[in-house]
């Protein structure tokens, strides 16, 4: 089962939705998209506008909101926060 976790894409962010707005500053404005961001909790996705998606980390956040995002993600990508753990493992 090792192989399906190895080819597993923690930062693909395909099926994840877009939001209406930025989830750092709150812009609706401009083009926004959907980012993916690793945390010590796990990898996560939301939607930032150009200039936060810049700053390359994700914006301050609760460890609360850090964990329903990171479990959101790994329903997104189809797996469990177990799976996701084990992909984030060093080989």
């Amino acid at each position: 089962m090792r192989a399906r976790y190895e080819e597993l894409n923690l930062d693909s962010a395909a099926r994840c939705p877009l939001g209406h707005r930025c989830e750092s500053c709150g812009t609706a404005d401009g083009p926004l998209a959907v980012r993916t961001a690793t945390t010590p909790l796990g990898v996560l996705c939301l939607t930032l506008c150009p200039p936060c998606a810049a700053t390359g980390g994700p914006p301050p956040i609760t460890v609360g909101t850090a964990a329903r995002l990171v479990g959101q993600h790994a329903e997104h990508l189809g797996v469990d926060l177990d799976e996701m753990a084990d992909a984030m493992e060093p080989r």
